[in-house]
């Protein structure tokens, strides 16, 4: 049996061949869905039954933040990931997806049970980067005086 990810790919580059027809294009359209668990909404756009089961969520968020920096993302794909990240992002599943995790610090950071030393050592090299802004050097040199 062929590896379901390479049959997907397979799929996604149909659908962004300008040189398939439309038949194709809703052929593979309909196989990514059925094979993703995606539903087909009134208006013909795909949504992602988001099911992150299993998922590091510090690494979910990383990548719908990649894809809403992503150039080649479709405006609607963006407010889709909008949406998804802010699920993510609220309370009631934050507290669904922790274990036990508790605000042991009183600045808007919480440590999510990472080494400070670590997260000093990276507040530090971002202080000395040049590609990062002078605001957000102050924001990251009070967090560092924060930490201390």
């Amino acid at each position: 049996m062929s590896d379901i990810g390479n049959v997907i790919r397979g799929h996604k580059a149909n659908l962004s061949n300008p040189n398939t027809s439309e038949t194709s294009k809703q052929h593979s359209l309909e196989v990514i869905e059925k094979e993703l668990g995606t539903e087909t909404n009134s208006g013909g756009a795909s949504a992602t039954a988001h099911n992150d089961d299993g998922k590091d969520p510090m690494r979910v968020a990383a990548g719908l933040k990649a894809a809403l920096h992503n150039p080649n993302v479709s405006d609607e794909a963006k407010e889709n990931v909008s949406h998804h990240l802010a699920d993510i992002n609220s309370p009631s599943h934050a507290h669904a997806t922790s274990t036990s995790h508790t605000d042991t610090t009183s600045t808007s950071h919480a440590d999510d049970g990472k080494d400070p030393t670590r997260v000093a050592a990276g507040l530090k090299a971002a202080l000395h980067n040049p590609n990062v802004s002078d605001d957000t050097k102050e924001h990251l040199q009070e967090r560092l005086d924060d930490m201390n």
